[in-house]
């Protein structure tokens, strides 16, 4: 079994190294090897040498894969998500979470053992479970992220799921190797922060298993500005919960997969290290 780790990345370059020794020490307490995936989605500063850089330097195994031009967090989700069911094998399991240092990798460890004991398909770490905290966050967009798990909970209720839109999520490989075959190309649809949101919503149609733990989430140790368009993704988001409501039967693809069909790419360059 090996973990994975994906990280969609725009302008995180003095994120990198403090959250790469995060996961050194993470590896170096645990005894584990975590391979990175970090999709650098088009960033203009130098956030893709510096994850060369700081993972020599800390001894971490990582591939990196590049946009050439900035598509949005969907498309980097989807390129990280290719990325790994080729590089995989059943078994493993992959971890996606924000490049930006706010969220514990540590947290990874009770999220991997929870999901084993209890056969779970997808562990989400939570904000708004028993023992969660959310710190440095402007109380608007506690507000909103609050309001949007309400909103979902009541007219798009997955079981198990009270925290719709956090991505820090680790999924088994034979559960998204189930989702890819069943929607293929319509499994990313949505570019930008809503995409987690769409995610969820269609891996609903398998019937999976999911589990959340409680997070502390520290906004306050992000060295740069969010890039989230507020009002853009409040509009997505509402129409990914009408379009949900309205919707009977979910578009799939079954017996297809990202290899076996044709489809538009985004030109990617890609590094091994390690």
């Amino acid at each position: 079994m090996s973990l994975f780790v994906l990280l969609p990345a725009y302008n995180e370059q003095e994120s990198i190294r403090p959250l790469f020794k995060k996961f050194q020490t993470l590896q170096q307490i645990f005894n584990i090897e975590i391979e990175l995936i970090l999709v650098d989605d088009g960033s203009s500063d130098k956030t893709a040498q510096t994850a060369i850089d700081e993972s020599q330097s800390l001894d971490i195994s990582l591939k990196l894969v590049q946009h050439p031009k900035n598509a949005g967090l969907g498309q980097a989700i989807k390129t990280g998500f290719t990325t790994f069911l080729e590089i995989s094998k059943e078994g493993d399991f992959l971890a996606a979470m924000d490049c930006d240092n706010t969220q514990p990798p540590e947290l990874l460890i009770k999220m991997y053992d929870t999901m084993i004991a209890g056969s779970y398909d997808i562990a989400i770490a939570s904000r708004y479970r028993k023992g969660s905290k959310v710190i440095g966050l402007s109380k608007f967009r506690e507000v909103m992220s609050y309001g949007a798990s309400w909103l979902f909970r009541i007219a798009a209720r997955v079981p198990g799921v009270k925290d719709y839109t956090c991505g820090y999520r680790l999924y088994n490989r034979t559960f998204l190797s189930k989702l890819d075959m069943y929607y293929g190309d319509n499994l990313f649809t949505e570019s930008g922060f809503a995409c987690m949101i769409d995610l969820l919503l269609k891996a609903k149609a398998l019937k999976p298993k999911i589990v959340e733990i409680p997070m502390v989430l520290r906004y306050d140790e992000k060295p740069t500005a969010s890039k989230m368009k507020i009002l853009k993704t409040i509009t997505r988001t509402l129409k990914l919960l009408f379009k949900n409501l309205l919707s009977t039967e979910p578009a799939s693809n079954l017996g297809q997969t990202f290899k076996q069909r044709e489809t538009v790419r985004i030109p990617l360059k890609m590094a091994n290290r390690k």
